[in-house]
C-alpha cells in the first residue's frame, strides 16, 4: 500500500520535477550511508582497530559531493534565468543564513550536553556530519549563483576559464581517495591554479550595475553576513579538528587537506570580497545610472504617448514631467504658443510663473534657441527670486515656434551643455508630435467644422420665424444673432385664438450642433403644445416631460412663455430660469423686472418640477413694452476689465429709449454694447425680443 502511495505521487508531479525529487533522494541516501560509515569506522577504531582503506570512505564522500552538485546544477538551469540579479544574491544569503543559523544551533546544542556526551564520541561523529552537509548545501548554492553571475555578458575567454576551472575542480574528487598533506607539493600547485583562476573570475561583476541603489545596500549587507557565514563556517571546521577526540580524523577527510573543499570555500570568500568593494565603490554613482534609467522610462513614455495616438494635451504633460524628472528641477512651465496663450506649470504658482515670463520677454533675447538666465541677468538682483538658475528650451518643428519650456533650479549654474542636449532629445521630439498633432487635428476639425456648419445653419434657419408679426393687436421687432455661425438661442410665437398670442424665448446650452437640434426639439415641443391652449406653468411642465427624454443630461434650456390675450387685455407669463423680461408701463412711466420663479428645462426631471415655476398674470395698457433677451446682452464683458454689460445698465437703457420705435430700440442696444465691451463682436449669442401694446 505504501508503494502504491509514492508511485501515486511520482506520478502525479512533472518528469523534471520527479529529476529533481530523486536527486533529493539519492544525495540524501549517499550522506546517511557516508555518516553511518564514519560512524562504523569510528567504533571499530575505538575498539583497537585499524582504520579501513581511505578509498572506501572516498566512494561515500564522492558520491554525495556529486549528487548534490547534479542536483544544484539541474535546479540552477531549470529556474536561473527567471530570476534578477538581487533575487539571486538573496538566495545565496538566505541559504547562508539559514544553514549557519542551523549548524550554530547545532553547534550550542553540543556545547549543552557536553558534559553528559563527553566521553561519546560518536555523538561529535554524527552532529560533524550534520555540519559537513550544512557547509557543502551552502558551498553548491554559492557556486552555482555566482557562476550565473560570472557568466552574465561575459566574454568567450571567461566562459571557457569558467568551464575548465568547474571541471578541473570535479576532478579534484578523485585525491579523496589519497592522504594528503596540507603543505604537499601537488595540493599546494592546484590550490595556487584554482586560487588564480578564482581570481580571474572574480573580477567578472557587470551584474551589479543592474541594481538600483537601495538594491546595492541590501546587497552590500547581504555580502558582510555571507562573509560572516563563511567565517562561521571555518571556525567550526578547525573546533571540530582541534577537539580533544583523536577518532575524529577518521570521521572524513579533514577539509583543510581537500583540494576540493580548500579551492571551493577559497573561490566562494574571493568572489563575495570582490562582489563587496565593488559594491562599496560604485554605491556614490548609483543615483546617476539611476537618473540614467528614469531618462530612457521618461522617453520610453513620451515616444509611447506619441505612437499611441493620445492627445496633444497628454504630450505637453509628458513633456513637461519628463523633463524635470531627467533634471530633478525646483520648478518647471510649458508655454504653449496657441490661441488661448496656455501655460502649463509644474511646483510654481502661475502668478509667479508669469512675473518671470515677463522679465524673460523684456530681456528680448532670440527665443528660437536655448538660453540660460539668471535672477541678476533678469531682475538686476541675484535675490530677487529664489532660483539661481533659469533654462528656456524652444519647441520647433518645421520652423514653426510652437512653445517653450522653462526649467528652473534653486541651484546657480545648474545647467550644462550635457543636460540642455539631453533635455533637447526630449524637446524635439515632442515638438514634432506636437506639430503633428496640430496638422491633424486642424485638417480633420475644419472638415468637421464646415460639414457641422452646413447642417447647424439649415437647422437653425428653419427654427425661427421667417417674418415679423406685426397686427393691430401687437407689434413684435425681433434682432438675434450668434458668437459663431450659429447660435442656441431660439423665439417664435403662435397665434392660439382670434384675440389670443403665445411666445417664447429660450437659450440652449451649449453651442454648434447639439445645440441646434436641441433647438428643434423645443420647436417641436412648442409646435405640438401650443394648439392646446395651456397656461404657461402647464406648457413648461409638459415640455419639461416631454424634453426630459431628448436631452443629454448635462444639457438644459432656460426660457420665457407669454400667453398675451387681447381681448382681455391681459399678460400670463411664466419663466423656466431665462433672464427676467423688462415691463415698460406707457402710464407710469416706470421700468420694472419680472422676475417669476422658475427653474430651465431638463434639470429636474420627474413631477417635481411644477413646484418650481410660477405663473404671473397682469393687465397691460396702450403703448406698454416688454423687452425679452437672452444672456448675450447682459453677460456682454468689456475686453479690458472684464467687467459685464449687466442687468443695472439693461435697466437705465431701457428706461432711457422706450418712447423710441422697437427697431430703434434694438439697434440702440446693440450700439451701447459693442461700446462698452469695445469689440467688434460678442462673445456669446444674443436675442432682443420686444412687444408693444398699441
Amino acid at each position: 500500500m505504501y508503494s502504491n502511495r509514492v508511485k501515486l505521487f511520482f506520478d502525479a508531479i512533472s518528469r523534471s520535477e520527479r529529476w529533481r525529487y530523486t536527486l533529493i533522494l539519492v544525495a540524501f541516501v549517499s550522506w546517511v550511508l557516508l555518516t553511518l560509515w564514519g560512524m562504523w569506522e569510528q567504533q571499530h577504531t575505538m575498539e583497537g582497530g585499524e582504520p579501513y582503506a581511505i578509498w572506501i570512505k572516498g566512494i561515500f564522500l564522492n558520491f554525495f559531493l556529486l549528487t548534490t552538485y547534479m542536483y544544484f546544477r539541474y535546479a540552477d538551469a531549470q529556474k536561473s534565468d527567471n530570476e534578477d540579479f538581487y533575487g539571486l544574491l538573496w538566495k545565496v544569503f538566505a541559504m547562508g543564513l539559514a544553514c549557519g543559523f542551523f549548524s550554530a544551533t547545532l553547534a550550542f546544542f553540543v556545547r549543552l550536553v557536553n558534559d553528559y556526551f563527553s566521553h561519546h564520541t560518536l555523538f561529535y561523529n554524527f552532529f560533524y556530519h550534520l555540519d559537513f552537509g550544512l557547509l557543502v548545501v551552502f558551498l553548491m548554492t554559492a557556486f552555482f549563483k555566482w557562476k550565473h553571475k560570472i557568466l552574465y555578458h561575459s566574454s568567450r575567454f571567461t566562459a571557457v576559464i569558467w568551464y575548465i576551472f568547474e571541471f578541473s575542480l570535479l576532478s579534484t574528487l578523485l585525491f579523496h581517495f589519497f592522504r594528503f598533506k596540507l603543505f604537499d607539493t601537488v595540493f599546494n600547485a592546484f590550490f595556487v591554479l584554482f586560487a588564480l583562476m578564482g581570481i580571474y573570475l572574480s573580477f567578472n561583476a557587470k551584474w551589479i550595475a543592474n541594481l538600483n541603489a537601495k538594491q546595492k545596500l541590501y546587497s552590500l549587507f547581504f555580502c558582510l553576513l555571507l562573509l560572516a557565514v563563511q567565517g562561521y563556517f571555518f571556525k567550526e571546521i578547525l573546533d571540530y579538528k582541534d577537539m580533544n577526540v583523536n577518532y575524529l580524523t577518521f570521521l572524513i577527510l579533514d577539509l583543510t587537506k581537500s583540494i576540493f573543499f580548500a579551492s571551493l570555500y577559497c573561490f566562494s570568500a574571493i568572489y563575495t570580497v570582490t562582489i563587496l568593494l565593488v559594491l562599496l565603490f560604485s554605491l556614490p554613482t548609483s543615483s546617476v545610472f539611476e537618473k540614467k534609467i528614469s531618462e530612457l522610462v521618461s522617453f520610453q513614455q513620451l515616444s509611447a504617448s506619441i505612437l499611441s495616438g493620445e492627445n496633444e494635451q497628454k504630450v505637453y504633460l509628458v513633456l513637461l514631467e519628463s523633463a524635470i524628472q531627467t533634471l530633478r528641477a525646483d520648478a518647471a512651465w510649458l508655454e504653449i504658443e496657441n490661441k488661448n496663450d496656455d501655460l502649463i506649470s509644474k511646483k510654481i504658482n502661475k502668478q509667479e510663473a508669469l512675473e518671470i515670463l515677463k522679465a524673460i520677454n523684456a530681456y528680448k533675447a532670440d527665443a528660437s534657441i536655448p538660453r540660460k538666465y539668471t535672477p541678476e541677468k533678469l531682475f538686476g538682483n541675484p535675490n530677487a527670486i529664489q532660483y539661481q538658475s533659469i533654462l528656456t528650451l524652444p519647441l520647433i518643428a518645421d520652423n514653426n515656434f510652437l512653445g517653450r519650456l522653462v526649467l528652473l533650479k534653486k541651484l546657480p549654474d545648474a545647467f550644462d551643455n550635457i543636460i540642455i542636449n539631453t533635455l533637447n532629445s526630449f524637446v524635439t521630439q515632442a515638438s514634432l508630435a506636437i506639430y503633428n498633432f496640430r496638422l491633424l487635428s486642424s485638417t480633420v476639425e475644419t472638415q468637421r467644422y464646415k460639414e457641422e456648419l452646413k447642417i447647424a445653419q439649415r437647422v437653425q434657419k428653419s427654427l425661427l420665424p421667417e417674418t415679423i408679426l406685426v397686427k393691430d393687436n401687437l407689434e413684435i421687432f425681433v434682432k438675434n444673432g450668434s458668437a459663431d455661425e450659429i447660435g442656441g438661442d431660439y423665439y417664435d410665437y403662435y397665434q392660439v385664438g382670434e384675440h389670443k398670442y403665445a411666445l417664447i424665448i429660450g437659450d440652449v446650452a451649449g453651442k454648434g450642433t447639439s445645440a441646434a437640434f436641441n433647438m428643434a426639439q423645443l420647436k417641436g415641443v412648442f409646435h405640438s403644445l401650443v394648439r392646446l391652449d395651456l397656461s404657461p406653468d402647464l406648457f413648461f411642465e409638459y415640455a419639461n416631460n416631454a424634453l426630459s427624454g431628448c436631452l443629454e443630461r448635462n444639457s438644459f434650456i432656460t426660457a420665457t412663455y407669454l400667453v398675451v390675450d387681447a381681448e382681455q387685455r391681459k399678460i400670463y407669463s411664466s419663466r423656466a430660469g431665462h433672464c427676467p423680461t423688462l415691463y415698460y408701463s406707457h402710464e407710469s412711466k416706470e421700468v420694472r423686472y419680472l422676475q417669476e420663479k422658475g427653474l430651465g428645462l431638463g434639470i429636474i426631471r420627474n413631477e417635481d418640477y411644477r413646484k418650481y415655476i410660477q405663473i404671473r398674470t397682469f393687465e397691460y395698457k396702450k403703448g406698454d413694452i416688454l423687452m425679452l433677451y437672452s444672456d448675450g446682452i447682459y453677460e456682454a464683458r468689456n475686453k479690458h476689465t472684464r467687467e459685464e454689460y449687466g442687468y443695472d445698465r439693461l435697466h437705465e437703457f431701457f428706461k432711457m429709449h422706450c418712447n423710441l420705435p422697437l427697431a430703434d430700440i434694438a439697434h440702440k442696444l446693440l450700439e451701447d454694447i459693442y461700446a462698452f465691451t469695445q469689440c467688434d463682436r460678442l462673445d456669446d449669442d444674443y436675442t432682443v425680443l420686444l412687444l408693444k401694446f398699441p
